[in-house]
C-alpha cells in the first residue's frame, strides 16, 4: 500500500510541475516585470511613465544623492480582472527573492469563464 501511495505522490507531483510548465513556464508576465523592474529601481521603457512616490528616495538635498536601496515590500494591486496566473507568476518571483514580500490584490478575480463572457460581450457591443 505504501508504494502505491508513493507512486500517486510522485506522479501527482510530476503531473502538477508539467501543467505549471505549459501554462506559466520561467518567464516573468507584464506584471511581474513591472514588479521586478519598479521594487530593483531598474529603468524601464514599461516604466517610465511610472510615478514612484517615495520621500526618502525624492527628497531634494544638495548633501544626499539617491539612495540605492531596492524595496523589500511590494503592494500589487490591479484594477479590473486579476488572475491567478499573475497571482503565482508573482508568488514565483518572490520564492526567487526572499527579501521581498509581494502582496496581490485585484477589483475582481477572473476565471477563464468569466473571462471569456466578459470577451462575448464586448464583442457584442462592437456589432
Amino acid at each position: 500500500m505504501s508504494n502505491m501511495f508513493k507512486y500517486v505522490k510522485q506522479s501527482s507531483k510530476f503531473m502538477m510541475e508539467g501543467v505549471k510548465s505549459l501554462v506559466v513556464g520561467h518567464r516573468k508576465l507584464p506584471v511581474t516585470r513591472i514588479v521586478d523592474s519598479l521594487s530593483e529601481l531598474k529603468h524601464s521603457p514599461q516604466t517610465d511613465s511610472f510615478l514612484l512616490l517615495d520621500p526618502k528616495i525624492y527628497r531634494k538635498t544638495q548633501d544626499t544623492a539617491p539612495p540605492k536601496n531596492t524595496f523589500s515590500h511590494v503592494f500589487v494591486f490591479v484594477v479590473g480582472g486579476g488572475s491567478y496566473v499573475e497571482y503565482q507568476n508573482l508568488m514565483t518571483y518572490a520564492e526567487q527573492h526572499p527579501d521581498k514580500r509581494i502582496v496581490y490584490g485585484s477589483s475582481e478575480l477572473l476565471t477563464s469563464n468569466n473571462f471569456l463572457d466578459q470577451l462575448n460581450k464586448l464583442g457584442a457591443a462592437t456589432l
